[in-house]
């Protein structure tokens, strides 16, 4: 197995490599990266941060990230099964990444081995670092938590014991929240608990560690759990998905908060996923017409092939002239830029269509994309301009145009996405199309109901 130790001692090449993703991660990949109640971060205490885990490396970057101005860089633990083979072994130490084993992925005689990263674990937080894991051991593909394992907590109990219980270790966690978890330009939010140690355990795990660590894990679970959008029943996750859609708009304005604050989508959608849970509990006939309601609209929004956003808007002929105009107008511009952005915007897709998880697929879109292809397509483009037209600030200009441009192209496809959505409303209500009329109708009525059960 690969040496890990020093793995947390700084490093000039990793500083730079920090430095060079940082800005892109929070202001390219990510339209908006909120990192929120930071100063929670205990400043000179050993720290074990846990998080919900959703969207592969993204998630971790987030939390990465969200130690910038504590100037400490996190010790990260993953699966072991990403360290097979030997390259991809060395670049995960070098990004301070070290493996946990899962019986499932390296068999019960490997499971040893986990002592020795643990005891580095330890070594690392009574040296006053940084150790992060992901408690549910992998992500989900949705707004869910999984099942929190025991791994945080052995760890935290063996920095413990070895400081002869001693030292106070602290649990800061933290919870994400994504607008989307695919695409360029989307909103990303990390947002850290109150810190918490567990001080109160430790004379019961000298007798009892393994229901110590569970009590701990249980613990964390819960104050995650608080923390970030949580859809428990899977089995009606399409249902309260397009319900906390439905009326999030709704929640914002009743509640006079803004919009454009993506925090706020958060507090928003918790709010209407409790008031669903709290009229389960209270009346499950009208829990269940909400369900079918939720599932009919669905449905419809499948058959007519509509997003929901389309249904808060006003059917103004003049708005949709005014629009179709406007996109007429940018289609040159559309064009270009589309050509511009053909190569590195796509580049990624080539590794992502072989890869059968799609929650991992915006890892590959970051790293591939937005931290190779699109440097080198600037690099490329300076030099051929630059030795073709031997004017340097024209070679320069381009280094502007190219991010410039990628936005406009992102714009645009939103904007012709939208537009064809108004088209099929327009079409679809010019005709009396069943469906739509039935779906306006189902709306209003959910809408009815959540009114009435969300505060």
């Amino acid at each position: 197995m690969i040496n890990f130790e020093n793995i947390n001692r700084p490093n000039w090449k990793y500083t730079l490599l920090y430095n060079y993703v940082s800005p892109i991660f929070r202001h390219i990949y990510y339209k908006k990266y909120y990192a929120l109640n930071t100063e929670r971060i205990p400043k000179n205490d050993p720290v074990i941060a846990i998080c919900n885990h959703q969207n592969g490396l993204t998630d971790a970057l987030g939390i990465l990230f969200a130690f910038r101005k504590d100037g400490r860089n996190p010790v990260f633990i993953a699966r072991a099964d990403i360290f097979k083979k030997n390259i991809a072994a060395k670049l995960l130490r070098f990004l301070r990444i070290m493996p946990a084993f899962r019986a499932r992925d390296v068999g019960q005689q490997n499971l040893g081995e986990n002592q020795a990263i643990f005891n580095k674990s330890a070594s690392i937080l009574l040296e006053k670092g940084v150790v992060c894991l992901f408690p549910e051991a992998g992500h989900e593909d949705c707004h869910h938590l999984g099942t929190f394992k025991k791994g945080f907590a052995r760890i935290a109990f063996k920095a413990a014991e070895i400081s002869d219980f001693k030292e106070v270790i602290k649990i800061v966690p933290f919870a994400h929240h994504y607008s989307s978890y695919f695409g360029l330009q989307r909103n990303l939010m990390i947002q850290t608990g109150e810190a918490f140690d567990f001080t109160d355990l430790y004379d019961l795990y000298k007798e009892q560690p393994k229901r110590a660590e569970k009590l701990l894990t249980d613990r964390a679970r819960i104050i995650v759990e608080e923390m970030m959008l949580d859809i428990k029943d899977k089995s009606l996750y399409d249902e309260y998905n397009i319900l906390r859609e439905i009326y999030c708009e709704d929640y914002l304005k009743k509640h006079q908060l803004k919009s454009s604050y993506f925090p706020n989508h958060l507090t928003a959608d918790k709010a209407v996923v409790a008031a669903i849970d709290d009229l389960r509990e209270k009346d499950s006939e009208k829990f269940a017409q909400l369900m079918k309601q939720a599932y009919t609209y669905n449905r419809n929004l499948e058959k007519i092939n509509l997003r929901d956003w389309i249904f808060r808007k006003k059917l103004s002929v003049g708005g949709f002239w005014l629009r179709t105009l406007l996109a007429i107008v940018l289609i040159p511009f559309i064009v270009v830029c589309f050509l511009i952005n053909l190569i590195p915007y796509n580049a990624s897709t080539l590794v992502t269509r072989r890869i059968k998880d799609p929650m991992l697929h915006s890892s590959f879109h970051f790293v591939i994309g937005s931290l190779v292809a699109y440097p080198i397509w600037f690099l490329v483009g300076f030099i051929t301009i630059w030795c073709t037209t031997g004017i340097w600030w024209l070679a320069l200009s381009f280094l502007v145009i190219l991010p410039l441009s990628l936005i406009i192209y992102l714009r645009s496809k939103i904007l012709w996405k939208k537009l064809y959505n108004r088209i099929r409303r327009f079409r679809l209500w010019f005709k009396g199309n069943p469906v739509f009329k039935e779906s306006v109708e189902l709306r209003k009525a959910i809408v009815s109901t959540l009114n009435k059960i969300v505060d």
